[in-house]
């Protein structure tokens, strides 16, 4: 019986932590040098694990979790300090707006949301960049990261659907 319990718990516990172990994990992939393409990523693939989890399973990817995972970023010093947790609770809080309409909405959707979320958070970037250089900076490496992470949300979503059915049995 308590066997049982406590593996209930730490079954639970993992679907919890699973959402925010896989946004790490992005985090990690997209800074190492050995990635498998070329890009300048500095964190972007994290935007989308944020995103599509606070769309489908709002309490493991909570406006905390999301934070956090921004203040991960920021350690690691892939922008200026708080900019990567900025830009994830922007993500988190677009996610949960529009979270109703797009929990049971067509792939489409979800993806146009996403490049809309990304783009906003692309202006975002920039601003911010030319507020702490003091000068507008060049817009195309924040521009191509976004690019890459709206081409790279189909592939990530199918990870991710594929690993939600397996935890949560859907």
């Amino acid at each position: 019986m308590i066997g049982l319990t406590i593996r209930h718990q730490l079954g639970e516990w993992l679907r919890l932590a699973a959402p925010t172990l896989v946004s790490l994990l992005l985090l990690l992939v997209s800074i190492a040098p050995w990635r498998p393409f070329d890009a300048p990523l500095g964190g972007a693939l994290v935007a989308a694990s944020i995103f599509y989890w606070t769309i489908y399973q709002p309490e493991a990817m909570t406006p905390w979790v999301a934070a956090l995972v921004g203040l991960a970023s920021d350690i690691l010093g892939l922008s200026p300090f708080g900019l990567s947790m900025l830009i994830a609770l922007i993500v988190c809080g677009s996610a949960q707006f529009w979270r109703q309409q797009l929990a049971d909405a067509s792939f489409f959707l979800v993806w146009l949301a996403f490049a809309g979320t990304s783009l906003g958070t692309f202006f975002v970037s920039w601003a911010l960049a030319a507020l702490v250089l003091e000068q507008w900076p060049d817009p195309w490496p924040i521009a191509i990261q976004n690019i890459v992470n709206v081409a790279l949300y189909p592939v990530l979503t199918l990870l991710f659907g594929r690993l939600q059915r397996a935890l949560w049995n859907e």
